[in-house]
């Protein structure tokens, strides 16, 4: 008896193990593709874009246009949509606002921000921050973090660093 027990506790131990050793591989993370480079562009919604003259709480705005590298060159394109929710006076509101960039090549970026415009041209520059939302090609799966600065009225400048 003592013979059996003892082959029935070293049979359910080495189960024990190879189901832990089996687990501990399932549960392994995967290796995370290196986070793309650095990124600078600037949006120029004040070509083909749609924003109301006068936006209003619960409203929304919907715009798009080229994507430039530092030298003006057109390396994509932006559409986004945003909804305002918030006024904070005459020419200022807070905006929800998702970003989609496709470049030339066909990758995509996603960006979103919860942010103050400003519709004053007095106010420019001015900055705020967007989150990274992944996208396609080199972007899929990306994180990080934009600096969004506004030069002026439809006219922003965005540098990306990915983690």
């Amino acid at each position: 008896m003592h013979r059996v027990a003892m082959g029935r506790r070293i049979a359910s131990a080495v189960a024990t193990a190879s189901l832990v050793g089996a687990l501990g591989v399932a549960g392994a993370a995967p290796a995370l593709a290196a986070a793309p480079a650095p990124l600078s562009f600037t949006i120029d919604y004040t070509k083909n874009t749609s924003i109301p003259q006068s936006p209003s709480l619960g409203g929304g705005f919907a715009g798009n246009g080229p994507v430039l590298d530092a030298s003006g060159r057109v390396i994509g394109r932006t559409f986004d949509t945003c909804g305002i929710d918030g006024v904070e006076g005459p020419t200022k509101m807070d905006a929800d606002c998702g970003a989609y960039i496709i470049f030339n090549d066909g990758d995509e970026l996603n960006l979103s921000t919860q942010a103050v415009i400003d519709a004053n041209p007095m106010d420019y520059p001015y900055r705020f921050k967007a989150v990274v939302e992944g996208g396609t090609g080199v972007y899929n799966g990306a994180q990080g973090e934009a600096t969004v600065t506004a030069e002026r009225p439809g006219v922003y400048k965005v540098d990306v660093k990915f983690s």
